[in-house]
């Protein structure tokens, strides 16, 4: 195992760490033009902060560590089979625990049960527009107001 965290995976991972933040800023930008409704009522820090718990985990393990891994692996005089398969291993049982502690731990617990939440309603409030559902106090549906007079 030291050979794999060796200097070449260290410099790899480093390499890819801009490919990380480029793909992550990227995915944040274009989630925060469409989900303008949730980032209004999440406000820009927990809107942020939720969706980060979400893309983070997996864009780093994708991108980071099983590109890294499997040249270390390659390098560690594995062949190019076994490298690409055991990062992969490695990749998926990365982000299967990482996403696991993220969805357990505090802070992040409570940022992700927000963000999810907030899509929830939002989609629950189109669905009810969209059917013309009236909510259980008897009011239209959420969101729509009729005209008084």
């Amino acid at each position: 195992m030291r050979e794999i965290l060796s200097s070449a995976f260290v410099e790899r991972a480093r390499e890819q760490l801009l490919w990380f933040a480029v793909v992550l800023l990227i995915s944040v930008a274009f989630t925060f033009l469409v989900s303008r409704e949730r980032r209004r009522r999440l406000g820009l820090t927990s809107f942020l902060l939720g969706y980060l718990c979400i893309a983070a985990v997996p864009i780093f393990g994708v991108i980071v560590l099983r590109s890294a891994l499997r040249e270390g692996l390659e390098q560690a005089g594995h062949g190019w089979w076994a490298a690409l398969w055991l990062s992969l291993f490695w990749m998926v049982t990365f982000i299967v625990v990482a996403q696991w502690v993220v969805r357990r731990v505090p802070p992040t617990r409570g940022w992700l049960r927000d963000y999810r939440q907030a899509g929830r309603d939002i989609w629950r409030e189109r669905l009810a527009r969209w059917f013309g559902i009236r909510s259980r106090d008897g009011s239209p549906a959420a969101g729509r107001r009729r005209p008084r007079g």
